[in-house]
């Protein structure tokens, strides 16, 4: 962060007395969104609360993946040069904020800038968004009062061809004079960790081929999900055609990510009757996406099951749908 300060010429002249105050103006907090999975197209604006640090998806597709709040904090000081200074007892204290500086990674510049009186007493209701002016009222001899800084925060989408990973904007809060003259100022960043959007795809059907139902007792029909090799136990047949398949899926997101795999563990099939298929698979409790953050990344995983025919299971076509969903960690 970089802070200017200047003094302020203020009240009346005595003479041989100039009165005078510096101001000091700090960013306490940066206006971090942290971790954030894009959208596939398009901006996505995050807009940040000053009054409760909530953040919500203001347009676009993409999401937050860290909790918490984000705004910033922001002090302001007034400091007699001697003696008592009527202008930090009574003088309101006019503000700016804006953006400043470029951006890098996927960060947008910030925009529509708000805020929230912490301390601070609001003085004149704030005009413009960016930059964002307004006056708080005096904060005294030696005294420092706070108010809080929100803004919306756009976070460019997976087709910008902007990369991914650590991206970075900046803002500036500064104290001016009547004719806008710069007397105190600070400088600090909004940051974010970009994720490509998160997908998932089937790559193949779960299928068990054709099966002859036992002539007596039960059998159990399993699909090895690591192998994709079927078996049959009891007096039930598996014939070689159609060739039986395990469920096969990618997941494509940034890489080195963990991610966490959600599914079912059962899956009913209907048909002529049902058939209750315990499912099985392949990944384990927290796979990571292959490569590393700024780059692409999957994960491919596939799917068993198994489950139990009788002699007097219905025959004919059995289907159902299974749904796999993915997230980040």
């Amino acid at each position: 962060m970089r802070r200017l300060t200047a003094l302020a010429l203020c009240g009346a002249l005595v003479p041989g007395l100039a009165e005078a105050a510096t101001y000091v103006i700090n960013i306490v907090d940066p206006l971090n969104l942290g971790q954030v999975a894009t959208a596939a197209t398009g901006d996505t604006v995050f807009r940040m609360a000053p009054s409760t640090g909530a953040v919500a998806v203001q347009s676009g597709s993409g999401r937050r993946i860290s909790p918490g709040g984000v705004r910033a904090m922001v002090t302001v000081t007034c400091r007699p040069d001697r003696g008592v200074d009527p202008a930090c007892q009574n003088n309101n204290i006019s503000i700016r904020i804006g953006t400043i500086g470029g951006v890098t990674g996927r960060a947008r510049a910030l925009s529509g800038f708000t805020i929230a009186m912490g301390t601070a007493s609001l003085a004149t209701p704030p005009t413009g968004t960016s930059p964002l002016a307004f006056q708080i009222g005096p904060v005294g001899d030696n005294a420092s009062k706070t108010f809080y800084v929100g803004a919306d925060f756009p976070v460019a989408g997976d087709d910008s061809g902007l990369p991914s990973g650590s991206g970075e904007n900046m803002f500036y809060a500064n104290v001016v004079n009547n004719g806008g003259i710069v007397l105190a100022g600070d400088t600090d960043k909004g940051l974010l960790s970009a994720f490509r959007a998160l997908a998932v795809a089937k790559t193949a059907d779960l299928s068990f081929g054709r099966i002859q139902r036992p002539t007596a007792g039960t059998s159990t029909v399993a699909l090895d999900a690591a192998t994709g090799a079927r078996t049959v136990s009891g007096t039930g047949v598996g014939y070689a055609t159609p060739t039986a398949t395990r469920a096969a899926f990618s997941i494509t997101g940034e890489g080195g990510q963990q991610v966490s795999l959600s599914m079912p563990s059962s899956l009913t099939l209907t048909g002529p009757g049902t058939l209750n298929v315990d499912l099985t698979d392949t990944t384990p409790n927290a796979p990571v996406l292959s490569g590393g953050l700024g780059q692409a990344g999957t994960y491919a995983f596939s799917v068993g099951g198994s489950f139990t025919l009788s002699p007097t299971t219905p025959t004919g076509a059995y289907s159902g749908v299974l749904t796999v969903t993915v997230d980040y960690n």
